[in-house]
């Protein structure tokens, strides 16, 4: 039997067995009557079963439970012990009379209520799991487990205003909620992407609070990493995935992502390092974390990509061979493959006109550019650049490097004319042009990024990010436009 692990319960097992104040004034339906000595035996047995369940081990958690029961029959910490190590090792059964009697004991046994809660929702009954934590939150209106458990459930039915609502009312009852914290920016996100109001602001706000909560989180990072990519702000993107991945280099769909903006930055050869990162990392790694999964097919079609762009079209005919298997409509990826073993068999006995360079020694100072960048050395980066361009004027790598390391030292009129140069070499790379876009949007020219961003979607047919931004940004422009208009008309 697989087993049914329910790691919220073991997390809030300690707070489960620490009763507030609160509770502790409020009656309960037991009161032991066993003589003190045995009730200090059942409590020395019962705190040898609490080591047992934080070390993992079920069994010897329920076996101690049983021992300590002989001595005190009534005793509802022992009863919820029993439940979690029922749960946690996937004995439903059991769990839920332990949960049951548990709550016999003592009705307004708030931490059992709310762990009985989550052990519903893990075992599908959502409206029994409803009930358990609206009745906790009326025993304990201050309790901010049960409206986060609460707001999970309405997130999961597609409510995203109660949603919203639960999730408030924990952060307030419990500022330094990390999951409420979490969960709230993402889900005032989905609500602003899909168009029910909010800010992407507010959701940032959230997800910085969270990240400020538990800096060494990374999967916070990777969701405040994405939205920002949703806001057009690539540079903060990035730099979130890097953090996240400093903190759990499995991180997979970290890897993925920080691949893809380095994609859409005109960067094929590091994005080729994430994609080849990502792909190492066993997938079972990641389900056990919960994270978002990796699509494979998506990977594979963007290294196949990227192995073109970098001229590596041996490499780029297997990556995507590889595509054509992984789908079925796969006519217009097999005629793509056709083409380039064409053109590959055409060019076998043919040299670059004029090329007097060691490719090899080319590459390798691409690959100590990169380095350079990676460890913040942009001035050895850029003579690293220029001697490439030096060796091989027409090297796409170089050039759309040296560009970019020109942006980040703030020439970007310089960036602007070597990306432009990298475009000329490579027109089909579409994050060339996403890139330029970006570029110009920082430069203070939203119409003339609005028009590279659409000359994007013309070629790569549609937008990588929540299109949102860029809307607003041509919107914007256009009412500048009409503004300055009225204003010539009017003549004043």
């Amino acid at each position: 039997m697989p087993r049914k692990i329910l790691p919220t319960l073991a997390i809030l097992l300690t707070t489960g067995l620490a009763t507030s104040p609160a509770l502790a004034q409020q009656g309960e339906w037991y009161r032991p009557t066993e003589p003190p000595a045995q009730l200090r035996q059942a409590h020395g047995i019962y705190q040898q079963a609490l080591q047992a369940f934080s070390m993992g081990d079920d069994n010897a958690t329920i076996q101690l439970c049983r021992q300590a029961e002989n001595f005190s029959h009534g005793d509802k910490n022992i009863c919820h012990l029993m439940a979690l190590a029922y749960a946690r090792s996937g004995d439903n059964y059991n769990a839920m009379i332990k949960f049951r009697a548990a709550l016999q004991l003592d009705y307004n046994f708030v931490p059992c209520r709310n762990n009985y809660g989550i052990f519903l929702k893990k075992t599908g009954k959502d409206t029994e799991a409803m009930r358990m934590f609206e009745e906790c939150n009326k025993i304990d209106p201050n309790y901010p487990d049960a409206y986060y458990h609460l707001g999970e459930i309405y997130h999961e039915k597609g409510d995203l205003d109660k949603a919203i609502d639960n999730f408030e009312t924990a952060t307030r009852k419990n500022p330094n909620y990390v999951d409420a914290q979490k969960d709230l920016g993402l889900a005032i996100y989905e609500r602003y992407t899909s168009g029910q109001g909010g800010t992407i602001e507010d959701s940032i706000e959230k997800l910085q609070i969270a990240e400020k909560l538990m800096p060494t989180n990374p999967i916070i990072h990777y969701h405040l990493g994405n939205i920002y990519c949703s806001d057009g702000k690539l540079d903060e993107a990035e730099a979130e995935f890097r953090t996240a991945l400093s903190h759990d280099v499995k991180c997979a769909p970290a890897h993925w992502e920080l691949a893809r903006v380095r994609y859409y930055r005109g960067d094929p050869n590091r994005c080729l390092d994430e994609i080849k990162q990502a792909s190492k990392i066993n997938p079972l790694y990641t389900d056990t974390k919960k994270w978002p999964h990796v699509d494979p097919l998506a990977m594979r079609t963007m290294a196949a990509k990227c192995l073109e762009f970098e001229g590596r079209n041996i490499d780029s005919v297997d990556a995507w061979k590889d595509v054509a298997g992984m789908q079925r409509n796969n006519a217009e990826v097999l005629k793509h493959i056709a083409d380039m073993e064409r053109v590959l068999r055409a060019n076998v006995n043919k040299k670059r006109k004029g090329a007097q360079f060691d490719p090899e020694e080319v590459n390798a100072l691409v690959r100590k550019g990169l380095t350079q960048v990676d460890d913040g050395d942009m001035d050895g980066a850029k003579q690293t650049f220029n001697r490439v361009l030096e060796l091989d004027p027409q090297n796409f790598d170089g050039t759309q490097n040296l560009g970019a390391v020109l942006e980040a030292q703030g020439d970007l009129n310089g960036a602007s004319a070597k990306y432009q140069a990298a475009m000329a070499l490579q027109p089909k790379y579409d994050g060339c042009v996403y890139n330029f876009g970006y570029l110009l949007e920082k430069m203070g020219l939203p119409a003339d990024a609005g028009l590279k961003y659409q000359e994007f979607h013309e070629l790569a047919g549609r937008y990588p990010y929540d299109p949102k931004h860029i809307v607003s940004l041509q919107q914007e422009e256009a009412r500048k436009r009409a503004r300055a208009e009225q204003i010539k008309k009017r003549g004043y």
